[in-house]
């Protein structure tokens, strides 16, 4: 499993927040409490339901001029916007949605340690924790 893959999914949750988005740096980088935002029905995992419904949000949030694209500007407010660079199959600059969630799902099933379908606390602490190092 690819480290930077599992940091991205770590990052990738804690971009959107309610935390997040009042300003508070302490909550935005605490993977527990993102965690708990993400898992919306409290069953104590992200499925690939509740994922992509945060993976939007964070789209959504980012495309500050609502062109339902990522410039590079809108990108570098990401904590990983490099991602992208590989990805941005018709190399126009910007990044469709298609081509975001194309990318965020692919990390979260390269972040599945233990390949059952869902995200647990434990694998986005680990994923928090490499990123830390």
């Amino acid at each position: 499993m690819r480290v930077t893959t599992m940091l991205t999914i770590a990052a990738l949750l804690a971009v959107a927040g309610p935390q997040a988005r009042a300003g508070d740096p302490a909550t935005k980088h605490d993977p527990r409490a993102v965690f708990a935002e993400a898992d919306t029905n409290g069953d104590g995992f992200i499925d690939h339901g509740e994922f992509h419904v945060r993976i939007v949000e964070i789209f959504f949030l980012a495309d500050r001029n609502k062109d339902g694209f990522l410039d590079p500007t809108e990108l570098k407010q990401l904590t990983f916007p490099d991602d992208f660079t590989d990805d941005d199959k018709d190399k126009d600059g910007r990044v469709s949605m298609r081509e975001f969630i194309r990318v965020r799902l692919h990390d979260f099933d390269v972040a599945d340690a233990d390949d059952d379908g869902v995200l647990s606390l434990e694998e986005v602490v680990i994923t928090y924790e490499g990123k830390k190092r």
